[in-house]
């Protein structure tokens, strides 16, 4: 065979293999778009720790085509749930597996801590409650928001005041609308650095449980067969110096 025609074979099965590669599906994020350092919107873009993480391990180690895109938060799960978008990044509750699929290893985790205003004299009690039944003897008002899966699972009995969403329930807490938030550090601890009178709020050393903040694919979408690379590859992702970097991106450090 010639060179020519060899030449010729190899253009011709590239441009046999161009429509299959262009046929690839995109993979599709869907986010809370007010949940800051996490997922937020700025200047019409998606960025965020998670934002970051995930499109360094799906665009930047398995090469696919990202979108990444923000919603109200109710809104943002039901795009899994009806699969108008592949997966979110979220705590695994039982109502989100009836329709997704975790990826098992964790984005990244964060403690959930009570979060209460300094005067308030529940503080030290709330200080020694060592779990959630403890916590729930105190008799506290809690607040959170309405799409918040994990309090609607774990909060069950409480009494709860729903807010609109986390912005309006962190803002409902320095108005002393009610007496704690229970939330991941992280989130908590950003926002209330950022939010006028948030230097009243303090933060308790005792955990009440974990924030394992995981990719959810929804079960319909094309990208369930990768879901055993997603995981390996941000396994490996969060052993580099690029994890930590991401978190430092956003004056963070990796809390282990």
């Amino acid at each position: 065979m010639t060179i020519h025609r060899r030449k010729a074979l190899g253009a011709l099965s590239a441009a046999l293999l161009a429509p299959a590669r262009a046929a690839a599906p995109e993979f599709r994020m869907a986010y809370f778009e007010t949940y800051s350092p996490l997922s937020f919107v700025e200047n019409g873009a998606m960025r965020g720790i998670l934002v970051d993480v995930l499109d360094a391990v799906l665009a930047g180690q398995l090469g696919l085509a990202c979108r990444h895109e923000g919603f109200p938060w109710p809104r943002a799960q039901l795009r899994v749930e009806q699969g108008t978008a592949d997966a979110m990044c979220t705590i695994a509750t039982a109502e989100r597996l009836a329709y997704a699929v975790s990826c098992e290893e964790p984005v990244l985790s964060a403690p959930t801590c009570i979060f209460v205003r300094a005067e308030n004299p529940l503080l030290p009690a709330l200080a020694r409650a060592g779990s959630l039944e403890e916590l729930r003897a105190l008799k506290p008002a809690i607040l959170s928001y309405s799409a918040n899966g994990w309090a609607r699972e774990k909060l069950k009995g409480f009494d709860v005041t729903w807010g609109g969403d986390f912005n309006s329930a962190m803002k409902m807490l320095v108005a002393r609308r009610g007496d704690i938030m229970i939330e991941n550090a992280l989130t908590m601890s950003y926002t209330l650095q950022r939010t006028r009178g948030g230097e009243e709020i303090r933060m308790l050393p005792n955990r009440m449980d974990q924030a394992n903040f995981q990719l959810l694919l929804g079960k319909t979408s094309p990208h369930m067969a990768r879901r055993d690379d997603i995981r390996r590859a941000l396994a490996q992702f969060k052993r580099t110096q690029q994890y930590a970097d991401v978190f430092r991106r956003y004056g963070l450090s990796v809390i282990r």
